[in-house]
C-alpha cells in the first residue's frame, strides 16, 4: 500500500492541547512519519488539536487534508478524534484506506471581496459584517438575488451549510443542507427584507456598509478581522477551494 500522508503539520491550542499534541508527536515519530510546527504548506495532513476555535484559525491557510483531535471539552464540531482515541484513530488513518478506515468530506468555503479587492482569507463558517462596536446599530444595503433592499440591524452573518450549525443558529437560521447555497441572517432585525428570516442564496451575497465604520470578521477569528467604511460594499460567494476534513464513522454535514 502507498502511503500518502508523509509530512505532517501539527498546531494546538496553547496551554491546552499540549499534551495531546506531544503524542500525536510520539505515534508519528513511532510511524516514521516527518512533522512540523511552523507553517501547512507542502504537507499532506495537517491536525488540529483542540476546538473548533483552533481549526477556524488555521483552515484558510490549509490545503491539505484536516484531522481535528479535541484534547477536552471545547466545542468540537469538526472534531472526530478526543483525547481518548486520538491514537487509535491516527494509527488507522495512516495505515488504512480511504472509503474503508476514514474518509474525506468536502466542506465548501466563502471567499469575500471588499470593493472588489480580494482578501487573503476564506470562510469555513460565516462571514460577518457588523458595527465597529457591538452598542451600534448596523445601517446597511443588502443586494441579493438580483434586489436591494435597506437593512437595519446589529449585523449581517453570511454563512455556509455547516457554519449554520453555528453563529447563524444561534440568530435563528435553519440547517442549510445544500453544498451549493450560502445564507444570509441578521443579528437583532430591526427593518428590512431579514426581518422575515434567512435568505438562501446559489450566487453572492453583497452588503454596502452605510455606517460611517464597520467591521468585517472571518469565522470569528480575531486575526481575520477588516475595518469597513463608509460605502464599502462585502461581497460573499462560495469559492471554489473547499476544505478537506477527515471522518472515521458515519458522514457528519
Amino acid at each position: 500500500m502507498i502511503r500518502i500522508f508523509e509530512k505532517v503539520f501539527i498546531a494546538w491550542k496553547k496551554d491546552y492541547g499540549e499534551k495531546v499534541a506531544l503524542g500525536v508527536c510520539s505515534v508519528l515519530r513511532e510511524l516514521g512519519i516527518e512533522y512540523v510546527f511552523d507553517e501547512p504548506k507542502g504537507c499532506d495532513l495537517a491536525i488540529m488539536v483542540g476546538g473548533d476555535g483552533t481549526l477556524l484559525n488555521w483552515q484558510s491557510s490549509i490545503e491539505c487534508p484536516i484531522l481535528g483531535i479535541n484534547p477536552g471539552k471545547s466545542v468540537g464540531y469538526y472534531m472526530p478524534a478526543n483525547n481518548m482515541d486520538f491514537g487509535k484513530k491516527l494509527r488507522r488513518l495512516i495505515g488504512g484506506e480511504e472509503g474503508k478506515d476514514y474518509f474525506f468530506r468536502k466542506y465548501p468555503r466563502l471567499e469575500t471581496r471588499i470593493n472588489n479587492t480580494p482578501i487573503p482569507f476564506l470562510a469555513l463558517n460565516d462571514v460577518l459584517v457588523s458595527p465597529i462596536y457591538v452598542r451600534r446599530i448596523l445601517y446597511s444595503e443588502l443586494r441579493v438575488k438580483g434586489k436591494k433592499t435597506m437593512e437595519v440591524n446589529s449585523g449581517i452573518i453570511i454563512y455556509t451549510p455547516s457554519g449554520s450549525h453555528a453563529y447563524a443558529k444561534s440568530v435563528g437560521a435553519k440547517p442549510l443542507k445544500d453544498p451549493g447555497k450560502i445564507g444570509a441572517a441578521a443579528i437583532a432585525p430591526y427593518t428590512g427584507r431579514l426581518t422575515s428570516g434567512e435568505i438562501i442564496s446559489k450566487g453572492s451575497v453583497a452588503v454596502k456598509c452605510l455606517n460611517w465604520e464597520g467591521e468585517l470578521c472571518i469565522d470569528g477569528q480575531e486575526d481575520y478581522v477588516c475595518r469597513l467604511k463608509e460605502n464599502d460594499i462585502v461581497t460573499v460567494r462560495k469559492s471554489n477551494r473547499p476544505v478537506k476534513i477527515i471522518w472515521f464513522g458515519r458522514k457528519r454535514m
